[in-house]
């Protein structure tokens, strides 16, 4: 009885351990709560570059900079994603799952939310090709996200992010985040690149740069009152 006494209030400091190290990891992709930053995104074919805007409920807007991507955007609010197509007025619905830039879905690109996303059910120390890290279990807090568990190692050293596993609610594996390291912004440190990979191979490596502090316009998170 002592013992399972002792493990019960373990139990809440695993999960606010927990939660601090996915606050730690958040904040290398969201180092602000309003900021902008560009993306190139490497995959089969031509770079596609991308500008990302974020807000500090989450919701996001990428618009393609490179000469095909040009004049396009992606609106993620909430769950819900937009595409907005040049000479359009209405935007096509999609899901954040949805590949339009090669492996990488649309929810990959624009954002990344642990904390916000997954609860943890389990933590505990590990080690990943010979570094010490936190291997943390996860699980989706919405019906919403189609990776239902996570995995996800983490350095002990600074809590920097390692290596994410998504599965889907049967448990297969939807695909592989590798996270590269951190680079200095405003004095603040970021996350410098991430590379996607999918069970068949197919893989997109994220590249980011040129993170701003605010310069977010309102408006631009704003769709026709026809689609709302």
């Amino acid at each position: 009885m002592r013992w399972a006494l002792i493990a019960a209030a373990a139990l809440p400091l695993l999960a606010q351990s927990g939660e601090e190290i996915l606050a730690r990891v958040d904040r290398l992709r969201h180092p602000w709560p309003v900021f902008t930053v560009e993306l190139t995104l490497q995959a089969q074919g031509p770079p596609q570059r991308w500008k990302v805007s974020a807000r500090e409920n989450g919701d996001a807007r990428l618009d393609g900079l490179s000469p095909k991507e040009r004049g396009r955007a992606v609106l993620l609010l909430g769950d819900q994603m937009w595409l907005l197509l040049p000479g359009s007025k209405r935007p096509v619905k999609v899901t954040p799952q949805q590949r339009m830039m090669g492996p990488a879905a649309g929810g990959d690109v624009a954002r990344t939310r642990f904390r916000e996303d997954y609860t943890v059910q389990s933590l505990a120390p590990g080690n990943l090709e010979g570094q010490g890290c936190w291997r943390l279990e996860l699980t989706a807090k919405r019906p919403s996200l189609s990776a239902r568990q996570a995995v996800l190692w983490v350095a002990k050293e600074g809590s920097l992010p390692l290596k994410a596993e998504f599965r889907l609610a049967s448990g297969k594996l939807a695909r592989t985040a590798l996270f590269g390291p951190p680079v200095q912004a405003h004095g603040l440190s970021v996350l410098s690149k991430m590379g996607i990979e999918e069970p068949s191979g197919a893989r997109a490596e994220l590249i980011f740069s040129n993170w701003v502090r605010g310069g977010v316009d309102p408006l631009a998170f704003e769709l026709p009152s026809a689609v709302r």
